[in-house]
């Protein structure tokens, strides 16, 4: 079954949103993913997008910790 590019694009999150969801900057979340913590993959017009499955890794392997509201909205 093909996926739409509207579910296609639910999958995947922005910087700035987990940036937001996490309590941290935007700088934050370019680090965790320079430094390889966090899963992403940069689109062409240089933005990063990373998968729900991995932020959800994420923050279970980094003791993250978030209400749970918040956890589901973006997992």
């Amino acid at each position: 079954m093909l996926r739409t590019d509207e579910q296609l694009i639910q999958e995947y999150i922005s910087v700035g949103f987990i940036a937001k969801h996490c309590g941290v900057s935007n700088t934050t979340v370019l680090r965790w993913i320079s430094a390889g913590q966090l899963p992403a993959f940069r689109l062409p017009g240089g933005h990063y997008r990373i998968g729900r499955e991995d932020l959800s890794e994420f923050l279970d392997k980094y003791g993250m910790s978030t209400d749970s509201k918040t956890h589901e909205s973006y997992v």
